[in-house]
């Protein structure tokens, strides 16, 4: 089993430490968290014990899993500096020049390191995977509803991010050229994005993501040679669409709109923080890419 050590703040409305200490191959030892009034009440619910400084548990542990405020650029690359294998939830401060020198990094300790891209695991999203096969062309559209604190969400970082994460996953094919253009409304940065992905196999994605809406709405289509299929991350369902044809026929779970047949995808339910922290550990046991 891997010595795994919790550095940071965890969401406990989420039940993450559960989620952690239920992955077999995974043995927590502790966890450090800069808030020291939770650490009793970690200690009495989860029977783990917390430590007063970060040096002491990190000295215990193979691998850490670094949580918020705990998981910027600054304590990633440390970690990794001192070989440890790191699953980190990623932040608005990261930029190209970090992640290529914290790749590099990473290369030259030989660790395993996987950022925290929840749509990776979506159920409505792994439901929906084997129908997605050769996508030619990708549509998302990401947006949320306005609040105030809007201003406290990168439409980058926490929203596009995910998509592009998840367009790179099932398009097996180099990235060509990038387009890209914003704009904002309150002026403290972005407030809608729009993104081109161009492939060297021509496959295309359009990805467009605001934080300036009247609703909020997720989805995104895949067109594939004979058939697209569609996600909607919000209502967790999904479906793939079909022409009709003279031998197509209508069964169960199955709709007729015009001359197109409109099946839906049973999504299977999961939990994408247990399936997170398992591919993690999986990476580090069995050698491969997180």
């Amino acid at each position: 089993m891997i010595k795994t050590g919790i550095y940071g703040h965890p969401d406990f409305e989420a039940d993450i430490l559960e989620k952690i200490m239920d992955v077999p191959e995974l043995s927590v030892v502790g966890m450090y968290s800069p808030n020291k009034t939770d650490s009793k009440d970690i200690e009495d619910k989860y029977k783990l014990k917390t430590y007063e400084e970060a040096g002491s548990l990190i000295d215990q542990v193979d691998a850490v899993i670094a949580l918020n405020p705990l998981s910027g650029l600054d304590k990633v690359e440390q970690l990794v500096r001192n070989a440890k294998h790191v699953f980190f939830e990623p932040s608005s401060e990261y930029c190209n020049r970090d992640v290529t020198k914290l790749s590099d990094i990473v290369d030259e300790a030989n660790v395993k390191v996987q950022a925290g891209f929840h749509h990776r695991f979506n159920n409505t999203f792994l439901s929906a995977r084997p129908f997605i096969v050769n996508p030619k062309f990708i549509q998302s559209n990401n947006f949320r509803k306005f609040a105030v604190d809007s201003v406290a969400i990168s439409v980058l970082m926490d929203m596009l991010i995910s998509d592009i994460d998840i367009v790179l996953g099932v398009i097996k094919s180099n990235l060509k050229a990038v387009h890209a253009n914003a704009t904002s409304i309150n002026l403290e940065g972005p407030d809608i994005i729009n993104v081109r992905l161009e492939f060297m196999n021509g496959s295309v994605a359009q990805l467009t993501a605001g934080r300036i809406a009247t609703t909020n709405s997720h989805e995104l289509s895949f067109y594939c040679n004979n058939d697209y299929t569609s996600i909607d991350l919000i209502r967790n369902k999904a479906w793939q669409v079909k022409k009709r044809n003279q031998e197509s026929d209508i069964k169960l779970f199955k709709e007729n709109i015009g001359d197109l047949i409109v099946d839906t995808i049973p999504v299977k339910p999961n939990n994408h923080y247990y399936d997170e922290f398992l591919s993690f550990a999986r990476s580090i046991v069995y050698d491969k890419s997180p």
